[in-house]
C-alpha cells in the first residue's frame, strides 16, 4: 500500500478508534528534490496529509485536512534508507468532521524518537475522485503515466490485467500507485475496469477517472473532464458519465470505422448522440455502476456501460480532449475479434432496447 509515490505503508491497523501504521519514505520522490535539495526533509504540512490519507483508508471515506492545531515538531523527518516512520492516531468522529490526534515516531534501527505530534481536523471530501489506470503489457509507458497523474496531485488505483511480462507489474509498482489490483490471467479491459471500480469504491472514492496506460491521454484533458463534472450539481453528477471526446480519432481507419459504428448504434439504442463512444477517457460515478451486472469483459464493455446506464436514467456528456500517440504506445485492440465482440454486443443491446431499454427510459422521463 502506498500514497502518491511519497511513501509505502508496510503496516496499517485500525481498532477501537486507533490507527497504527508504519511507513517508509521514498527519498527519490520529486518532493524531496525541491524541498531543501541536498538536505531533504519531509515538510511538516505533509504530516497532516498523511493523517488524512490513513484516516481515509481506515474509515473507508475520503477526507481532506481542514486545519491543524497543537502541532509540535521535535525533530526533522529525513528520508534516509532504512529509516521508518510510525504513526499512532486516535480518531474521534463528530457530526460533520473527524478529529485525529497523531504522534509520529522515526525508527532508525533500534532507536526510536518522537518527530511530531499534531491534531488535525478532517472534513469529508465533497468530490472523492481517483484515476483508474488498467494496464496489460504496458511496461514502456505505465510508470510514466502513473507518475504524471500523481505529479498533478491525483491518487491512482492501478489494475494489472494479467500482464505476461513481469516488467509491466514491476514498473507499476515502481511508480507507487495509491492502490493496486492484480490477477494472473488476462481477462480484458472491461473486467479490469469493473475490478478497479469496486476497489476504488471500497477505498471511499465515489468517482473514477479512467486513464489509459498507453500514454495517449493527457492530464489537461482529464482535468477538463473533471471540471465538466464539477460544474454539475451533486445529484446530477452522481448520475452522469462524462466522456472525453478525442480531437484526434483512431490512429487508423479501422479504429475510426469501429468508433462511428458504435456511435450510430448507441443512438439507435438510447436516442442519445455521442461523438466518441470508443474513447477510454471517462469519468464514472461508481455507486450505481458497481451495483449493475454487465456482460462484456473486453472492449465491448465500453459500449455496454454507456447504453445500460442511460437505460437506468444516466446522462452522457462530452468534453473535447486532445490525445497523443507516442511511438512506444502499445494497443491491444484486435480489429477482427474485438470488432466482432462489439457487433455482437450491439445486436444484444438493440434487442434489449426494444424490450427493456426504451420502456424503462419512458418511465424514467415520466416519474423523474
Amino acid at each position: 500500500m502506498n500514497s502518491g509515490g511519497l511513501y509505502i505503508i508496510s503496516r496499517l491497523s485500525f481498532e477501537d478508534g486507533n490507527i497504527d501504521a508504519r511507513l517508509s519514505l521514498d527519498g527519490s520522490h520529486w518532493l524531496f528534490s525541491s524541498h531543501f535539495p541536498g538536505q531533504p526533509i519531509l515538510p511538516g504540512a505533509m504530516l497532516a496529509e498523511i493523517v488524512s490519507d490513513l484516516c481515509s483508508r481506515c474509515l473507508k471515506r475520503q477526507f481532506v485536512a481542514e486545519s491543524v492545531e497543537d502541532a509540535r515538531f521535535k525533530r526533522p523527518v529525513v528520508p534516509l534508507e532504512g529509516n521508518l516512520l510510525s504513526a499512532r492516531i486516535s480518531v474521534a468522529e463528530e457530526k460533520k468532521a473527524v478529529r485525529a490526534k497523531a504522534s509520529f515516531t522515526v525508527e532508525a534501527g533500534a532507536e526510536k524518537s518522537v518527530a511530531a505530534t499534531l491534531s488535525v481536523s478532517l472534513a469529508e471530501n465533497k468530490f472523492p475522485v481517483c484515476f483508474l489506470v488498467p494496464f496489460y503489457n504496458n511496461s514502456k509507458t505505465v510508470a510514466k503515466v502513473i507518475e504524471s497523474i500523481q505529479g498533478a496531485g491525483f491518487k491512482v488505483v492501478a489494475v494489472n490485467d494479467g500482464s505476461t511480462d513481469d516488467e509491466s507489474l514491476d514498473q507499476a509498482l515502481k511508480a507507487n500507485p495509491y492502490d493496486l489490483v492484480s490477477y494472473e490471467r488476462n481477462k480484458g479491459k472491461g473486467y479490469a475496469l469493473r475490478q478497479g471500480f469496486k476497489r476504488a469504491l471500497s477505498l471511499g472514492f465515489k468517482y473514477a477517472m479512467v486513464f489509459d496506460a498507453d500514454g495517449q491521454h493527457t492530464i489537461s484533458g482529464a482535468e477538463a473532464v473533471i471540471d465538466k463534472s464539477l460544474s454539475l450539481g451533486e445529484k446530477q453528477r452522481a448520475k452522469t458519465i462524462v466522456v472525453g471526446s478525442r480531437n484526434k480519432r483512431g490512429a487508423d481507419g479501422g479504429g475510426k470505422f469501429a468508433n462511428n459504428f458504435s456511435n450510430f448504434w448507441l443512438t439507435v439504442q438510447t436516442g442519445r448522440k455521442v461523438g466518441d463512444t470508443q474513447s477510454g477517457m471517462r469519468l464514472y460515478p461508481l455507486e450505481k455502476i458497481c451495483k449493475t451486472k454487465f456482460l462484456g469483459n473486453r472492449y465491448e464493455f465500453e459500449t455496454e456501460v454507456l447504453v445500460r446506464m442511460v437505460w437506468r436514467g444516466f446522462r452522457l456528456l462530452e468534453v473535447p480532449v486532445d490525445v497523443v500517440y507516442p511511438e512506444d504506445r502499445v494497443t491491444h485492440f484486435r480489429k477482427g475479434a474485438d470488432f466482432t465482440r462489439i457487433s455482437l454486443m450491439n445486436t444484444f443491446l438493440t434487442c434489449g432496447a426494444l424490450l427493456y431499454g426504451y420502456p424503462r427510459m419512458f418511465f424514467h422521463r415520466i416519474f423523474r
